[in-house]
């Protein structure tokens, strides 16, 4: 199995892109985006460069790819087909993501914020026109080739009864290895969301942390912690784990992947990590840029 990761916050960008290679292509959350304000300021030019070069990346590997995978509909997670700067999307560039692509997607009807639902049925409605095999994923298995893929059940956006909806985790098997891309489970915070990743008993999983930089408006201190506690015991479990996106939106995440890596012995990185580069958060530096 090959693992690229095209598109996180280690990258510059609002993302979990990631290309995964078995005997099938497989394309996971093919999205890239900014944050419009951060510290009250619009994203700098450098994080713009990043959003591009992101998004060349994503499209170069769409062309490659057999498989599109979506776990839930917010848009640093799937490219929508109306314009918008701070994705970087235009129809052209969905076009080149879904055509010919077997697409499995979260299920628009279940479990399902009402903003969710209606990217999603804005999605489905311009999917009408390209060539694509849709199957709503979720809690369900499929075998294409000799690689299997596993779609978790909606699991909450971070701690239960989220008010940001659900997102449904995938699993692949090939061969002998097991990965597991839980997007946007922020920790996780939900300690069933954690005993099914430990259910799923993968090799790789590469996850979401906690989103500390909102600590105290949308995150409480109590939360971080569960977060911490449930993080520690899966890399105790697993040889190696990703953790990125929400947590490398505050310089402050490296202090809480630091806190996790001296309670085991396995491997945790971010994923810049995983393709040699140095972690690059942009965001995180936003109010610097403008002080420069």
């Amino acid at each position: 199995m090959k693992i690229t990761p095209l598109a996180f916050e280690s990258l510059g960008v609002r993302s979990m892109a990631t290309y995964i290679e078995t005997d099938q292509r497989i394309l996971v959350d093919p999205s890239t985006s900014l944050g419009p304000k951060r510290f009250g300021l619009p994203p700098w030019k450098t994080e713009f460069d990043a959003l591009y070069q992101t998004r060349a990346d994503i499209q170069e590997h769409a062309h490659s790819a057999d498989i599109v995978t979506i776990s839930h509909y917010h848009h640093d997670h799937y490219t929508p087909f109306s314009l918008d700067r701070f994705l970087d999307s235009n129809p052209k560039y969905a076009e080149e993501i879904y055509r010919n692509k077997k697409l499995f997607i979260k299920n628009p009807e279940s479990q399902i914020n009402k903003s969710q639902q209606q990217r999603a049925k804005k999605l489905l409605k311009d999917l009408k026109d390209i060539n694509s095999d849709i199957s709503f994923c979720d809690g369900n298995s499929y075998q294409v080739g000799d690689t299997e893929l596993t779609f978790s059940n909606p699991l909450p956006h971070g701690p239960k009864n989220s008010k940001l909806g659900f997102v449904v985790g995938l699993t692949i098997h090939y061969k002998e290895e097991t990965l597991m891309h839980a997007s946007d489970v922020q920790g996780p915070i939900y300690d069933k969301t954690k005993d099914y990743i430990l259910k799923e008993n993968p090799d790789i999983l590469i996850l979401s942390g906690p989103p500390i930089y909102l600590l105290g408006f949308a995150l409480s201190k109590e939360e971080i912690e569960k977060a911490r506690a449930n993080l520690t015991e899966l890399c105790n479990e697993i040889p190696q784990v990703v953790v990125d996106h929400h947590l490398l939106r505050d310089f402050r995440g490296f202090d809480f992947i630091k806190s996790v890596q001296e309670n085991t012995d396995n491997q945790i990185t971010v994923a810049s990590q995983l393709i040699g580069k140095e972690p690059n958060l942009l965001e995180a530096r936003r109010k610097e840029f403008y002080l420069e």
